[in-house]
């Protein structure tokens, strides 16, 4: 879920390693004086020696710890980022940083890898919540409340610190988050006489995708993964689920309880879209389609990763925007992204929760938001690119969502939970005649047996 470069760096002042401004400053300029601003003002905090390595007479006593860090290489305009910043850090610290970009094809093996006990680095980016918990509950991370690390929690977003924390411990830090919103091609709605998608709820959702359907032109209203026979179907549901008041798992995760009436209500929803308006395609688009940029789809819920393709495209970049997903009962959006996390095993502890604070709290952050479609995960930065033409008013509606984001329920087997869940409500989508219901107490009895095995 991540994408290529955003735009120019603005590098004046950025690598500098004493601040910790951006876990608690907002922003409300351009890129340029937001990171030159934020810099100024972290000299003044640079003589506090909160989470740099001890000082002694007023002065940091530099430490001859080597750390590595394993990152996404196939970002590499944000590992080559990273990198450049190590010899600053090195001379402010001591610390010696090995930065290891791993292919994107190789990257979740590498962890899995981790996991079966297999070799580490000192620290590595993770899919937050998912490998992070994994990794975590095979005694594989460094817990962070030893170093005090609850300092940093109102400086995040409830939903994305709650990924990285497993049994009352914090295993990691926040570099990025993102979320599901609504992508709609204009073009479309102006055919249709449909005004632009506003404070809509599911009903409205569900009439303008049956006003976009159009079969004799093989025009779709609306995409949904119900083809989907992984955790994508989850991934999706998960905001209805939400949105209609219901919840996927009891409050200490060890109970599903999504067949609720609130559960089956939001599984319907679904199905009627499906199976009665026939309003969304239950086929996946064939190898190299894009449904949504090819305008067979005219409505799509997806991510921020999306907006750098669109935008890229000239014959679709003025034909879409975003907007808000739709509410019932309530408003909610499901939080993606990725963390920073510590292995236990490192010879330098203290050294790693340094680095780690520095790479997700230090201006150094911007310098990666920079080169990285993300969304902060910090609400004092949820302006952080309203001024950029380009993207701006398109990754402002996913900051705006941050703050009723919320966080799957993770477990350690939560791979296993989102793909049976998937595949048990795909079945239910399919046919036309099955009890929601009936298919719900199914899937819930499906992932209580998995939720059972982690006891054991």
């Amino acid at each position: 879920m991540k994408a290529r470069k955003l735009f120019a760096l603005v590098l004046a002042g950025a690598l500098m390693v004493s601040s910790f401004a951006a876990c608690g400053n907002s922003n409300s300029s351009s890129t340029a004086s937001k990171t030159e601003s934020k810099t100024e003002s972290s000299k003044a905090e640079s003589s506090s020696a909160e989470s740099t390595p001890a000082s002694t007479g007023g002065e940091k006593e530099k430490s001859d710890a080597k750390l590595n860090i394993w990152v996404y290489g196939w970002e590499k305009a944000s590992a080559d980022k990273i990198k450049e910043d190590t010899a600053a850090y090195k001379e402010e610290t001591g610390v010696e940083v090995t930065v290891t970009p791993i292919a994107s094809d190789s990257y979740s093996t590498k962890i899995q890898a981790t996991i079966a006990g297999g070799n580490n680095p000192d620290l590595a980016f993770v899919d937050a919540g998912v490998q992070s918990t994994q990794l975590a509950a095979k005694g594989k991370l460094l817990g962070l409340n030893q170093f005090g690390v609850e300092e940093y929690k109102d400086k995040f977003y409830d939903s994305v610190w709650d990924t990285m924390v497993y049994k009352d411990d914090v295993y990691g830090l926040r570099i990025t988050s993102n979320n599901l919103a609504l992508f709609y091609n204009k073009e479309l709605f102006e055919k249709a006489g449909l005004e632009e998608p506003k404070d809509w709820t599911w009903d409205d959702l569900r009439e303008a995708a049956k006003k976009l359907t159009d079969p004799d032109n093989g025009i779709f209203g609306l995409d949904l993964p119900v083809y989907d026979k992984k955790g994508g179907y989850t991934w999706n549901w998960l905001p209805f689920l939400w949105q209609n008041g219901g919840e996927l798992l009891n409050e200490d995760r060890t109970e599903a309880v999504f067949n609720s009436p609130e559960g089956v209500e939001a599984l319907k929803f679904w199905k009627t879209m499906v199976q009665e308006d026939k309003s969304v395609p239950l086929q996946a688009a064939p190898t190299g389609v894009n449904r949504f940029t090819s305008g067979i789809t005219a409505m799509v819920i997806d991510g921020p990763w999306n907006l750098n393709p669109f935008l890229s495209d000239p014959n679709f970049k003025d034909k879409f925007g975003v907007a808000p997903l739709p509410k019932q009962k309530t408003q909610a959006t499901v939080v993606g992204g990725e963390g920073v996390v510590a292995f236990s095993n490192t010879k330098y502890p203290q050294e790693a929760y340094d680095y780690l604070v520095h790479l997700t709290c230090s201006d150094f952050v911007h310098t990666f938001w920079e080169n990285w479609i993300t969304i902060p995960p910090q609400p004092a930065e949820k302006d952080f690119y309203a001024d950029d033409e380009t993207y701006g008013k398109y990754l402002q509606v996913f900051s705006d969502q941050m703050e009723y984001s919320r966080t799957r329920p993770f477990t350690p087997s939560w791979p296993q939970i989102e793909d049976t869940l998937g595949i048990d409500l795909q079945g239910y989508m399919f046919n036309k005649t099955d009890d929601a219901q009936a298919s719900l107490d199914k899937a819930v009895e499906d992932v209580n047996k998995i939720l059972a095995e982690e006891d054991k």
